[in-house]
């Protein structure tokens, strides 16, 4: 008797993995999500750079610019 409930303990077990492996209800989502992210986080970065360049070569322009005439 425990060896037939052990049994159909393993076959419903079996099904229940197939039935989670054959599920790909999420992967587009999942795909996207991570081809969002490999391209949203470097364009972030290389903004970011950007603007931090930017600023940067503002604040040495004002600077010369307000510097007197010799």
């Amino acid at each position: 008797m425990q060896c037939k409930d052990q049994h159909a303990d393993n076959s419903l077990m079996r099904n229940q993995q197939t039935t989670l492996h054959a599920d790909e209800s999420g992967a587009t989502t999942l795909e996207w999500a991570l081809l969002l992210a490999a391209v949203a986080l470097p364009s972030y970065w290389t903004i970011r750079m950007a603007l931090h360049l930017l600023t940067d070569h503002y604040r040495m322009m004002t600077m010369i610019n307000s510097l007197p005439f010799p």
